[in-house]
């Protein structure tokens, strides 16, 4: 069974009428400034870099003389400013949708205790989170990843996916769009016998990558940790109300309670933008620990990478980190993910970069790095039949 951006279940918000009415033009908004987003290369070369060259004495070659010279264009400066609005205006309607329909979600929380798919939640009384989790309300959810009021609480579960969704089709996705499955269909070309008693996902947020890989392999166990307490509650929940199975725990990616060698497959989504690069390190070394000797690693992410762009496309890049509460979107993008895997502990031989296909055809592939963790003999994804 495949779940995709498509699948509804009893704990999504269901908004009035004139929320989703509201919600759809957001969305083609977003598509028709995702459509403009060209005319800033345009508006860079016939205009804004000739105006810095007539003022510097010399044309703009540095992401800061870029910047310097695009954001005096009044081209750039109302597309920045609407696409700012356009993220706000969703978080206000996605936000209001959750809010009016939670007393129906609650109840629906209430009933699916009654008949449960056999998956766990284990929030940790005292947890800690690393002190980045609470520098920003990342790309503007509203009160951000940990946000929580009161012991039952999962609105910052509900954001993530509605607000997710809206974000995602924003940008041309369809709902068949889904990274989990594009993951699942690489691994499955990649390692035909493709089957995992033991799945790890890191960063689950609200659960969608989990709950594809438990549809998908409904005989293996499947556990996936955050940080948020209202994000994995929802997780729980939506885990349940699409009858999967998965266990999900409060705990730090840089910091498992799992013993070492205890799964065949760890695996994260869009985590590695997410966290300072100071972390990324870490988390592979965990990540490295926990997986069995023939087993695989693989951190997927969008693809955005310093090492290949232009300082053109470098300073775009920047317009994440400046106008959307991405703090650590340059640490991704400038980090070696292939070196900080090494450093983790995987061989040369053991660690490449790879594109994994976006399920909708023609869209850009997603960034990968895999870890083959080597078995006794040194054979490399044993496991799987590599």
């Amino acid at each position: 069974m495949a779940i995709d951006r498509g699948a509804t279940h009893d704990v999504m918000a269901r908004p009035l009428h004139d929320q989703s009415a509201r919600t759809e033009f957001v969305v083609d908004l977003k598509r028709f400034l995702s459509s403009l987003s060209e005319g800033n290369r345009r508006a860079f070369d016939k205009r804004a870099a000739q105006g810095f060259a007539e003022s510097a004495g010399h044309a703009p070659a540095t992401v800061e003389e870029i910047g310097t010279a695009l954001k005096a264009d009044p081209f750039y400066q109302v597309w920045s400013a609407v696409n700012r609005s356009a993220q706000d205006l969703m978080w206000i309607n996605v936000e209001d949708s959750i809010l009016t329909d939670l007393p129906r979600m609650n109840e629906a929380a209430r009933k699916l205790q009654n008949r449960p798919a056999g998956g766990s939640l284990a929030l940790t009384p005292g947890f800690e989170p690393p002190a980045y989790a609470y520098i920003a309300n990342i790309h503007g959810q509203p009160g951000g990843y940990m946000r929580e009021v009161g012991g039952d609480d999962v609105v910052a579960g509900a954001l993530y996916e509605s607000g997710g969704n809206a974000y995602t089709f924003g940008l041309g996705f369809s709902a068949r769009d889904s990274k989990a499955l594009a993951v699942i269909r690489f691994l499955e070309q990649r390692y035909p016998r493709f089957r995992p008693a033991r799945i790890l996902d890191l960063g689950c947020s609200a659960g969608s990558a989990s709950s594809a890989y438990a549809a998908y392999f409904p005989d293996a166990d499947v556990h996936a940790v955050d940080l948020g307490p209202a994000m994995l509650r929802y997780a729980h929940l939506r885990a349940e109300s699409l009858a999967v199975r998965v266990h999900f725990h409060q705990m730090d990616a840089e910091r498992l309670d799992y013993d070492d060698a205890s799964f065949d497959f760890v695996v994260s989504h869009n985590l590695m933008h997410e966290v300072p690069q100071s972390s990324l390190g870490r988390i592979f070394a965990e990540s490295r620990r926990v997986v069995r000797p023939g087993g695989l690693v693989l951190h997927q992410d969008v693809n955005v990478r310093s090492a290949n762009a232009s300082p053109y496309e470098r300073f775009m890049f920047k317009w994440q980190t400046n106008n959307n509460n991405e703090p650590f979107w340059e640490d991704f993008a400038d980090a070696d993910a292939v070196s900080l895997m090494r450093e983790a502990g995987f061989s040369e031989q053991e660690v490449a970069e790879i594109p994994i296909p976006a399920i909708d055809a023609g869209r850009r592939p997603w960034y990968a790095v895999l870890g083959e963790k080597s078995d006794a003999v040194g054979t490399r994804g044993s496991l799987f039949g590599a």
